[in-house]
Parts: structure tokens; C-alpha cells; sequence
């Protein structure tokens, strides 16, 4: 998944287009709560086929790209 793939998926579950989303966003700050991560995953998983591990350490944009990457 590319970056500009993963800020346009993400951007289905913030406040925000792809284009204003950064990779140091917080999550609370782009709208995304535990049930967006978990919904974003899931939609994620579908695409890769692969299972993401998230820790309780995610907190901006940047960590969620990381997990993707761990990922894949």
C-alpha cells in the first residue's frame, strides 16, 4: 500500500480529504477514535490480505502507516 493509497483510506474514517492529512496528524485530531482504527483495519486486512497488529502506542498518522508497513 502506498502512502497516497493509505492517506485515501484513511481520510474515509477522519474529518479530513487526503490532501490536508500528514503523517504527523494526531488521530483525535483528524476524528479518528479506537472504532475508526478498528473499522480502518478491518477495511485494510480486506484489501491486503494480511492481519495488522496495533499497539496502544498508535497515536498519530505516522504509527498507523507503520503497522500497515509491519504488515505487509
Amino acid at each position: 500500500m502506498t502512502e497516497n493509497e493509505f492517506l485515501a483510506t484513511l481520510a474515509e474514517f477522519t474529518t479530513r480529504t487526503p490532501e490536508t492529512l500528514t503523517f504527523a496528524d494526531g488521530l483525535a485530531e483528524v476524528g479518528v477514535d479506537s472504532i475508526g482504527v478498528f473499522e480502518f483495519s478491518m477495511k485494510v486486512e480486506d484489501e491486503l490480505g494480511k492481519p495488522i497488529q496495533f499497539t496502544d502506542g498508535v497515536r498519530t498518522v505516522q504509527d498507523l502507516y507503520e503497522c500497515i508497513e509491519q504488515a505487509v
